[in-house]
């Protein structure tokens, strides 16, 4: 069996942020909220992750394009506390 090759550090790499949002039910209009503030200070991550309600918030986020995310985030939380 070959060895692994050692690798080295991407150092011309740009930073990345990542949003990791977890699960808890009740927490996700929280993250919501949380969104939005950043949202409206210009924090745009380039990653967003999150497990069981913190997943549902993170494919808003993730699968719409930047200027429509915020929208369909708010929509989807208006829509839950209607229901």
């Amino acid at each position: 069996m070959p060895k692994a090759q050692k690798t080295k550090p991407g150092i011309d790499a740009p930073p990345q942020t990542v949003l990791v949002l977890q699960g808890g039910g009740a927490l996700g209009a929280y993250q919501g909220g949380v969104y939005e503030m950043l949202a409206e200070h210009g924090y745009h991550p380039d990653w967003v992750v999150g497990t069981s309600i913190g997943a549902i918030n993170s494919a808003l986020i993730a699968g719409n394009p930047p200027e429509l995310r915020l929208a369909r985030l708010q929509a989807f939380w208006h829509q839950v506390a209607r229901a």
